[in-house]
């Protein structure tokens, strides 16, 4: 009886202390559609005297600001930088006078006529318009949203692959860092202005 009663607890020793490790990998995606969209739009002059490209400036920059107004984009939802000045030789060999240059960042919430505003400052001016850019308020709980996906989807992969084992321990967790297999994406994935976050887990379970 004795015997048994060691071989038994030899047994269950090695049970208890050399489990296996096992690492599984899981992906969840959310996209709901994104409630604003800001770029950035630069504004610029050449003049033969910095007054006169100043005044020209000024006049571009109250074009631009003027047609904003008119698709209901506020000053409250635009800022603008400082002016600079630079001799036209620093920018181009040989030329002459004066570049005055300003950019404004622009927030709106009607994501999808985004491109047509595009356009618009064009038409009014601008010198270069940059990609929108769209957001959500709430991005942190997408990204919550999206690493409880994931990790769902890891924990249904272990299932796949050790079959049945009762306990289970998660002892290591990989997501959002530079050069592992987590990522985190956001796009805009068609005209309406979906924004998407995509999160990449890899889990390491011990199990018994």
């Amino acid at each position: 009886m004795i015997g048994l009663a060691v071989i038994v607890s030899a047994v269950m020793g090695m049970w208890i202390f050399s489990p296996t490790e096992v690492v599984v990998t899981g992906t969840g995606k959310v996209s709901v559609p994104a409630t604003s969209a800001t770029f950035n739009v630069t504004i610029s002059t050449t003049a033969a005297s910095a007054n006169a490209a100043l005044t020209d400036l000024r006049t571009k920059v109250a074009a631009v600001k003027k047609t904003l107004t008119d698709i209901n984009i506020g000053s409250d939802s635009i800022t603008e930088t400082q002016v600079t000045m630079t001799p036209a030789a620093a920018v181009v060999a040989s030329a002459t006078g004066y570049q005055a240059m300003t950019t404004l960042t622009v927030k709106t919430a009607n994501v999808t006529m985004a491109p047509e505003i595009v356009v618009n400052m064009y038409a009014s001016g601008a010198t270069i318009v940059s990609q929108p850019v769209v957001s959500v308020d709430d991005q942190l709980a997408l990204e919550k949203e999206a690493l409880k996906s994931a990790l769902a989807q890891a924990k249904a992969s272990l299932g796949e692959t050790v079959g049945f084992r009762p306990i289970r321990k998660i002892v290591g967790i990989q997501q959002a860092s530079s050069g592992n297999v987590a990522t985190t994406t956001k796009t805009v994935a068609d005209s309406t202005g979906e924004f998407e976050v995509v999160k990449a887990v890899s889990v390491t379970y011990r199990v018994w």
